[in-house]
């Protein structure tokens, strides 16, 4: 007489009854309304009849407390195939809603990915389509173009005792280095850019406004605070940092600029960098001043290089700037 609707849940709300209109009125079924009228099956003109819903809780009441709107189906092989395409046209437009919001969904994390990213101004327009290859730098390109194309092999696995395991690809960071106005810049922001519009967290900031986003969690309480920050910088996928060395830290900064460098190297996790200086240069860059204009220790500068260069395949890009071109 009842014919329950299958399902795997045990939640009651899903655990609804039914029964045919011609049987309830032949058994004495109550009901809010009167049952619908029976419609034909047009194919093979069969009457087809509206079940009506009963409350599982109260099944003895054979109290019938809604009808469902559309007929049962007829089982004719015409009805059969009808309905058959019926199915596959609304199965069909379901799964393109869930694309289209899954679109809407993604498009809104790119969004937020690139608004949290650091990526400001010009350099949202730095992409792989904007760069100008040439001969002189086309090996440059194609080195940044492989490694965004196939970040997937930069990451490090966890295994499921949660060890990290190292990427398939070492080094997985890059190091571009060279003279002012080669692109440098640019082809780690079209890195960023690919791999944001992509659905990939990541941070791109210069080193001075990398300390300076710290800086900002001393004086705003309202804010997340420097170890929040710090744990963003050491484990978003991937750190891009521009400009390395092009200002002169401060003894705090070059520690904090080891520390992030430091973690992500012992977590394996990737990073681009790019600085007009190398070696010493670097070196020296990187080592904070006292008071009195003098050199104070290049310990964490020394270190901040040396893990960057095990980290990193070397890109250098000497050749004449292409502003003085212009």
């Amino acid at each position: 007489m009842y014919e329950q609707k299958s399902s795997t849940s045990t939640n009651q709300s899903e655990e609804q009854f039914k029964i045919r209109s011609d049987i309830a009125i032949a058994e004495g079924w109550t009901y809010n309304e009167e049952p619908p009228e029976p419609k034909k099956c047009v194919y093979c003109n069969k009457t087809l009849y509206h079940y009506g819903l009963v409350n599982p809780l109260e099944k003895q009441a054979r109290h019938i407390f809604l009808w469902l709107p559309e007929p049962e189906r007829c089982d004719c092989g015409q009805a059969r195939k009808y309905w058959e395409q019926v199915d596959a046209d609304k199965k069909a437009e379901e799964e393109e809603r869930i694309r289209r919001e899954e679109q809407k969904r993604i498009q809104q994390r790119i969004n937020k990915l690139i608004k949290d990213s650091g990526i400001r101004g010009r350099f949202l327009n730095r992409t792989f389509e904007t760069f100008q290859v040439n001969d002189v730098n086309k090996h440059a390109y194609r080195v940044a173009k492989d490694y965004a194309d196939n970040f997937a092999l930069m990451l490090p696995k966890k295994s499921p005792n949660v060890i990290i395991q190292p990427p398939e690809k070492e080094p997985n960071g890059l190091f571009f280095t060279g003279s002012y106005g080669t692109g440098k810049t640019h082809l780690a922001a079209a890195i960023a850019n690919k791999l944001l519009r992509e659905g990939v967290p990541v941070i791109c900031m210069t080193m001075i406004d990398l300390l300076a986003r710290i800086k900002q969690t001393y004086d705003r309480s309202d804010e997340a605070t420097e170890a929040d920050i710090m744990r963003i910088y050491e484990e978003v996928p991937l750190l891009v940092i521009d400009d390395i060395g092009s200002e002169q830290p401060t003894e705090w900064g070059a520690t904090t600029i080891y520390a992030i460098i430091n973690a992500r190297y012992e977590a394996y996790m990737p990073i681009v960098v790019t600085t007009n200086y190398a070696g010493d240069e670097l070196i020296r860059r990187m080592t904070p001043l006292g008071p009195s204009g003098r050199p104070l220790s290049s310990k964490n500068a020394e270190k901040t290089v040396d893990r960057l260069y095990e980290m990193c395949a070397g890109v250098e890009m000497n050749w004449e700037s292409w502003r003085v071109k212009r």
